[in-house]
C-alpha cells in the first residue's frame, strides 16, 4: 500500500469519525434542550413550550448541518497543517480524538443519570 493510499485512508477515518463526533454533540445539545423544554412546560402552557422546542431544534439544525461540513473540512485541514511538524501525527490526533469522545460520554452519562461517572483507577491497572 502506498503512502498516499495509507494517508487518504487516513483522511476518509478522521473525517468519518469527526462526523460521529458531531453527531453526538448535536444529538447531546438537543437532549439537553428536551431537559428545559420540559421545565419550561412548568412555566408556560404545554403547547407553547412545545412550540418553543420546537423552534430552537429547528434554529440548531438549520445552522449545524452547514457548520458541521465546514468544521470537518477545517479539523481535517488544520490536523494536516499541524501533523507536518509533529512526529507522532497519527497518534497525537487519534489520542485528540479519544479524548472529545470521552469527553461526549461524560456529559451523555451526566446528562442522562444526572451525576458524573466515577472513574475507578484501580480497574485500569
Amino acid at each position: 500500500m502506498s503512502s498516499s493510499s495509507k494517508q487518504s485512508l487516513f483522511h476518509w477515518f478522521l473525517g468519518f469519525y469527526f462526523r460521529l463526533l458531531c453527531i453526538l454533540a448535536v444529538d447531546l445539545v438537543v437532549t439537553l434542550i428536551n431537559g428545559q423544554v420540559l421545565g419550561l412546560a412548568s412555566k408556560y402552557e404545554k403547547p407553547i413550550a412545545t412550540l418553543i422546542g420546537m423552534g430552537v431544534v429547528l434554529l440548531l439544525f438549520f445552522f449545524l448541518f452547514s457548520i458541521i461540513d465546514r468544521l470537518t473540512k477545517f479539523v481535517l485541514k488544520m490536523t494536516l497543517d499541524i501533523g507536518k511538524f509533529l512526529v507522532f501525527r497519527k497518534t497525537a490526533v487519534l489520542l485528540i480524538l479519544c479524548g472529545i469522545s470521552y469527553g461526549i460520554y461524560m456529559t451523555y452519562y451526566h446528562t442522562w443519570f444526572g451525576v458524573w461517572p466515577k472513574i475507578k483507577i484501580e480497574s485500569f491497572l
